[in-house]
């Protein structure tokens, strides 16, 4: 009895180790150089967020707490996040998202070390400054923000751009 007990008890642990290792999985692709024209692609004809951070960008880890929130009241809102940092930190990059969560959203990581030519992909005028945050109507018309994000504009942004009134 005790026997089976324990293989029941270890079963269950198993198990549970189990789920707890696939819900913390976090999906990173990689940003190349042709990775802006998949992602508007992805989202022909509607709005979305495409935020570029970095592990050791402190304003950056504030913003993931936005995120989540504006992810749980605007779920139908896409939100891309890319991380800046190159694959030899993606370990890093993983463990950074697992302790800020910024929730279900969508990740990518850039795949080169050469970040200059992943910019110039993104925004020929951008030149590294971090967070940088464009906001695509369903156009994709931008608007680029540089630095931390008030809460309150991003908001007014999600309201007009999602069809859901507050």
């Amino acid at each position: 009895m005790i026997k089976k007990t324990l293989h029941v008890t270890l079963a269950v642990l198993a198990l549970c180790f189990a789920v707890n290792v696939c819900a913390n999985h976090i999906e990173i692709k990689p940003f190349d150089t042709v990775s802006m024209e998949a992602i508007h692609a992805q989202y022909k004809g509607r709005p979305f967020v495409l935020s570029f951070w970095a592990t050791t960008c402190d304003p950056c880890r504030q913003e993931m707490g936005l995120w989540r929130a504006l992810k749980l009241r605007y779920p139908a809102m896409p939100i891309v996040l890319v991380a800046t940092d190159g694959p030899a930190d993606q370990a890093a990059v993983t463990a950074f998202l697992m302790r800020y969560n910024p929730g279900p959203i969508q990740h990518w990581m850039f795949a080169d070390e050469f970040t200059e030519r992943l910019r110039y992909t993104v925004d020929k005028s951008w030149r590294g400054e971090m967070p940088r945050t464009y906001f695509f109507d369903a156009a994709h018309a931008a608007e680029a923000h540089s630095g931390l994000l008030e809460r309150r504009p991003v908001e007014q942004w999600f309201v007009r751009h999602s069809g859901r009134a507050r």
